[in-house]
């Protein structure tokens, strides 16, 4: 019971987040500047527009190949650039060393520390020491699955951003995020197993086996700890794919929606 109710308060964490993170794409999105013409402006011209731009008769360029999305962060669907090893490289660095990887372990190490499980040592439950071993444990997790996803996405040439489905059905939707978590696409846009995350969840499962207390670092409890991070990248997924339409329907009908001052190092990818 205890391992369902840590599962849901992962992918419910997971699925804040990733609300957050779209919710600042709408943000950046109504920000931008519009392009006089009628045909709205690229995303990426708007990163890097061209010089000749800057005269009114001369041929435009293609915009270069930054490997972001075409569209704004966390704005429904549309074409992704491909991601290549440096674009990986910078959003596994920005995921695994960045402000935001310090301060997400925190939620789940205090929801361990508030229903411990059944059996775990006293130094691990209680105190300032025990909220520190649970800390490094999530840190710990979190920091090897992402280690694993970018290895194995860099060396199998895997694209394992998030892309967000094209239909307008709820439960194709709900499908598509949920399916996107075992399979995801290659760099050159074709559909395969998900092989980073499976790499991923079971470098994170099982790093714990080398320093969990007696009891807690066996292969059972390393399988429970990859259902953990399962139920964090399907809450993330779902929180990608959903909330850019739940913010936008509550600004449609006034509700009040007062937009949080999300900074820059728990959005940025």
């Amino acid at each position: 019971m205890k391992v369902l109710v840590f599962s849901v308060a992962l992918g419910a964490i997971s699925l804040i987040t990733g609300s957050l993170s779209a919710q600042s794409g709408v943000m950046v999105a109504e920000q931008l500047p519009q392009s006089s013409s009628s045909q709205p402006m690229q995303f990426s011209e708007l990163v890097m527009p061209s010089k000749s731009q800057d005269l009114p008769d001369a041929p435009q360029a293609t915009p270069m190949n930054s490997g972001g999305p075409l569209h704004p962060p966390g704005m429904g669907p549309g074409p992704l650039l491909p991601q290549t090893f440096h674009d990986k490289f910078m959003a596994f660095a920005m995921t695994t060393v960045g402000p935001r990887a310090l301060v997400g372990p925190a939620f789940p190490a205090a929801i361990r520390m508030a229903n411990p499980p059944n059996h775990f040592p006293r130094e691990w439950r209680q105190g300032a020491e025990a909220f520190g071993r649970d800390y490094g444990d999530q840190l710990a997790t979190f920091a090897t699955l992402q280690t694993g996803r970018f290895v194995a996405g860099a060396a199998l040439h895997e694209d394992f951003r998030y892309h967000p489905s094209t239909s307008i059905n709820f439960f194709m939707r709900a499908g598509h995020a949920l399916t996107y978590t075992f399979v995801d696409q290659s760099d050159r846009g074709h559909v395969r197993p998900a092989i980073a995350n499976f790499a991923g969840l079971a470098a994170g499962g099982y790093v714990g086996m080398s320093y969990l207390p007696t009891g807690f670092n066996d292969v059972t409890h390393a399988d429970q700890r990859i259902v953990f991070q399962l139920s964090r990248l399907v809450g993330s997924n779902i929180g990608a794919e959903f909330a850019p339409d739940i913010f936008h329907f509550l600004a449609q009908h006034h509700f009040p929606t007062p937009k949080i001052p999300i900074p820059e190092w728990w959005v940025k990818r």
